[in-house]
């Protein structure tokens, strides 16, 4: 098996496992943060302000990219993990039932959702470097297969977890998962050294991060064999004590070491009056080559219409399956007469079914352009949706939220797999941009729907479902007639 193989790589393995650790904590968390508000309140609305207030950070820290650019290195994303760690591990001792209690949770969880604005795109940017070019797509599924186990362990771990503890120390759990990450990632910014398992495209950096505005480390054949013999005449002129022969090859040295500046990404355009080889202001603070430039998010995507194309169709989607997260319930109580159980099977069936998608995902061989793979996957997956407006009987509905489980993998690598063959500052820009897009489009879909579902429960799934699947069969019709770019990967 190709995530087998991918695991072998003990970089990649310490990173999986630390990964599938924390984002397992973040279901707790989730469910923490919602049962203990309605624990202490009792209301509704208030579970649905602490979503909110947990989404707000990823709208507005998607369009700060110079802000989610400053922490693209591993070193930077591990003090991000040991921060949310401290965070999370403070909130059960300093939580009390009250409205001073509530604000203070509402602070944590706005803290917390800004840290994980940061570290989300910033991660996903630097999980390519772990493999070589050929095996983008696969560790990009096997990375999605974090939130596969997270959504099939954590529906029945929690259970059992609050037999033992009370939902408030869900959050010490979390804060545990986050310090576990923040070790591994430590390690990895310890480590010189990148590639795949089999050492296919290894590489050295002068930090384990994401190339940046310069690179030590280019122009290694030529030039470094050119920079071994001056090293050699050094210590000749050394030995021989001749203060101008020394002085000549300190300056052959000088100039044959000095890094070799790498061209700007696509979009980035110089400061006015920026003159290149210039030496920064005193104002200027200096990028290690741990990190990368910011990019313009507009002139990126107009570059590649068919990746907004595919960012847009990812937004609407989410948009729309809101309606399965506030419908599916009631919809089984009145229509079906089931209550937890009922509600529990369908989730069930829905994590299983990502499952076994993202394990066919990772090992289907590519055929044909990938947005007409992405945008078939959300006309099925519409179709789905509508259908259970529909289902007659509980049995179907479960077979259609098994094969919606199935399919969200399929869009999710694909798309995923794409942006990671752009360069590093290229691909943190897109994916803070589909961050960005994907949680304004969630959130709104769960402050706008719920009212739709209370009206019409059936026809809200119908009108969902068929709207998705239009505006994917749009999508692909727009991607076809749109030509891909030259410099698109």
């Amino acid at each position: 098996m190709r995530h087998v193989r991918l695991l072998r790589c003990r970089r990649v393995r310490v990173l999986w496992l630390s990964m599938t650790l924390s984002v397992l904590g973040d279901r707790l968390y989730a469910l923490a943060a919602m049962w203990v508000v309605y624990d202490a309140t009792g209301s509704s609305s208030l579970m649905g302000l602490v979503a909110a207030v947990e989404s707000v950070p990823y709208v507005v820290v998607g369009g700060a990219g110079s802000v989610v650019a400053w922490f693209s290195c591993w070193r930077s994303l591990a003090w991000v993990d040991a921060v949310r760690a401290l965070v999370a591990a403070a909130l059960p001792l300093l939580w009390s039932p009250d409205p001073a209690g509530l604000t203070l949770l509402l602070v944590m969880v706005l803290l917390l959702g800004t840290l994980s604005a940061v570290f989300d795109p910033n991660l996903g940017a630097l999980i390519p470097q772990l493999v070589s070019p050929a095996e983008v797509e696969q560790v990009s599924s096997l990375f999605d297969l974090t939130a596969r186990i997270a959504a099939a362990a954590g529906q029945g771990s929690v259970g059992a977890l609050l037999l033992l503890v009370s939902e408030i120390h869900l959050f010490a759990i979390d804060g545990f998962t986050f310090a576990v990450s923040a070790l591994a990632l430590h390690w990895l910014a310890r480590q010189r050294v990148t590639g795949s398992a089999r050492g296919a495209g290894a590489h050295t950096e002068t930090d384990a991060g994401a190339g940046g505005g310069v690179s030590a480390g280019a122009g290694v054949g030529s030039r470094g064999a050119h920079g071994l013999r001056a090293l050699e005449g050094l210590l000749r002129a050394a030995r021989a004590a001749s203060p101008r022969r020394l002085l000549r090859s300190l300056r052959r040295v000088r100039l044959l070491l000095r890094p070799v500046p790498v061209l700007p990404p696509l979009g980035h355009r110089p400061r006015p009056g920026h003159r290149p080889g210039r030496r920064p202001g005193p104002g200027h603070r200096p990028r290690s080559g741990a990190r990368v430039l910011a990019v313009r998010a507009w002139p990126l995507l107009r570059a590649h219409p068919r990746i907004g194309v595919a960012v847009v169709l990812h937004g609407a989607a989410l948009f729309a399956g809101a309606v399965s997260t506030v419908g599916l319930p009631p919809m089984l109580v009145t229509r079906f007469g089931q209550g937890v159980a009922g509600y529990g099977l369908a989730l069930a069936a829905t994590a299983a079914g990502g499952l076994v998608g993202n394990l066919l995902t990772g090992h289907l061989p590519r055929r044909g352009p990938w947005l007409r793979t992405y945008c078939l996957a959300w006309v099925v997956s519409g179709l789905s949706l509508a259908g259970l407006g529909v289902a007659g009987s509980l049995v179907l509905v479960v077979l259609l939220c098994a094969s919606s489980g199935l399919l969200l993998p399929v869009a999710a690598v694909t798309l995923r797999a794409r942006l990671s063959r752009f360069g590093p500052a290229q691909r943190l820009r897109l994916l803070t941009v589909d961050q960005t897009v994907s949680r304004t489009a969630a959130t709104a879909g769960h402050l706008v729907l719920p009212f739709a579902v209370d009206a019409a429960p059936a026809h809200s799934f119908v009108v969902a479902g068929l709207l998705l699947s239009a505006l994917a069969a749009a999508g692909w019709w727009a991607g076809a007639r749109t030509a891909s770019p030259a410099g698109e990967p």
